[in-house]
């Protein structure tokens, strides 16, 4: 998008539109004679502003009216933690047409005018009030006994969460029981490495986590609905985040060991907050993510079976018999690949290297092959239990 230029030329309004169409991260800085102001981006999501026009809503309101000065966009700076505006872009851009509309009616007489812009500043604080709630009340709120805590976005957490994060990811699926036994070798190495993913369509690849607000991020997605994963890689550490419709269903953490659940998700968050690593956000099909959470968090149906003893083609039609929802990893050759099952049926093969899904699952076929390659199927409905993000975000590390 256009970096900078002109405000006659290219209105704030029409700038705002193009932020959340491309989905523009960074801060927006205007300035008009000698007044200045600052508005702050996530994934085009317009969450704060402050400035000599003041801060938040009404900051981007008054600025709308600025007919000509200059603006200049930088992708690169650091985000807030402050979150002042609530109200929707469409909204705002409204209120700052209905002002001006308000004031060329007003035929210049001033004392009208003085009363007009008063009740006007009356009706727009009434407007936008619901949407101005403070950080500390909502944290308050959250600790009362009886009533459920809610993150900035309004999407539910706690119960209320797990709830919904049942309701859209159980799919009927044939899974082994707690007591069923696993086959093959149970005392196998676990990995200490996270599985690979599945490429899918990029909302931002290689973002410095130094250049992130954490918290903010989440609430996007959560806003957003967003389906897929955010990616955490470092020199020596990886993490990521699985979502389904914007709640975070599983984390996983591998720094030479791997962990799973609040404990992930607590390292995930000290290294962003450290400002380590490259993030990608990336979105996927509902379908493909649900099969994601079963290869990240089902039982092992066989696990630790030698590649080079298996008739590969006779494992993969006995799952199809069976009509298993799950996944069939190779691992310990010369990469990994993975077979994602949806009612036995072959949802998308991909590897290492190839992370494209594809329905023929030739490549792992020859992966199984390698001598030293090892086999694990992993079945089960998939229906973690979700992370509750805002106490997640209120514990200490």
């Amino acid at each position: 998008m256009q970096t900078q230029g002109s405000l006659a030329q290219t209105n704030l309004a029409t700038l705002l539109e193009a932020m959340q169409s491309e989905r523009a991260t960074g801060t927006l800085s205007l300035q008009q004679g000698g007044e200045q102001c600052a508005l702050y981006f996530l994934f085009g999501h317009l969450f704060h502003a402050t400035g000599d026009l003041g801060q938040g809503e009404e900051a981007v309101v008054n600025a709308l009216g600025w007919t000509d000065g200059d603006f200049t966009f930088d992708p690169r700076a650091k985000l807030p933690a402050e979150e002042t505006i609530k109200a929707a872009t469409s909204e705002l851009v409204q209120e700052a047409e209905r002002r001006a509309a308000s004031h060329a009616d007003s035929n210049g007489s001033a004392p009208a005018a003085e009363a007009s812009d008063e009740d006007h500043e009356e009706q727009h604080e009434a407007e936008l009030e619901p949407a101005a709630v403070e950080a500390a009340p909502r944290e308050r709120e959250a600790d009362e006994e009886h009533e459920a805590p809610s993150s900035a976005w309004g999407a539910p957490s706690g119960s209320a969460r797990e709830n919904a994060v049942t309701e859209t990811v159980v799919v009927g699926a044939v899974a082994p029981s707690e007591a069923s036994p696993i086959y093959g070798n149970p005392d196998a190495t676990p990995l200490t490495d996270l599985y690979p993913l599945p490429s899918g369509k990029p909302i931002y690849e290689g973002l410095k986590s130094a250049f992130v607000d954490f918290p903010k991020l989440l609430r996007t997605l959560d806003a957003d609905k967003h389906t897929g994963y955010v990616r955490l890689d470092g020199a020596d550490f990886a993490g990521v985040l699985l979502l389904h419709d914007g709640h975070v269903l599983e984390a996983l953490f591998s720094a030479g060991e791997l962990s799973q659940g609040d404990r992930a998700f607590q390292n995930f968050r000290r290294r962003m907050e450290r400002g380590e690593g490259l993030l990608d956000v990336i979105e996927l099909a509902g379908e493909t993510v649900v099969a994601l959470a079963q290869l990240l968090t089902a039982r092992p149906l066989f696990t630790g079976l030698l590649g080079r003893f298996v008739n590969f083609g006779a494992l993969l039609e006995y799952l199809g018999e069976e009509k298993v929802d799950g996944s069939v990893v190779v691992t310990g050759g010369s990469e990994t690949g993975v077979i994602l099952l949806r009612k036995g049926n072959i949802h998308g093969a991909y590897t290492q290297s190839q992370r494209d899904l594809v329905a023929d699952p030739g490549t792992i076929t020859g992966l199984a092959g390698e001598r030293t390659a090892r086999i694990e199927v992993k079945a089960g409905a998939g229906s973690p239990a979700g992370i509750d993000i805002e106490a997640a975000l209120r514990a200490s590390f």
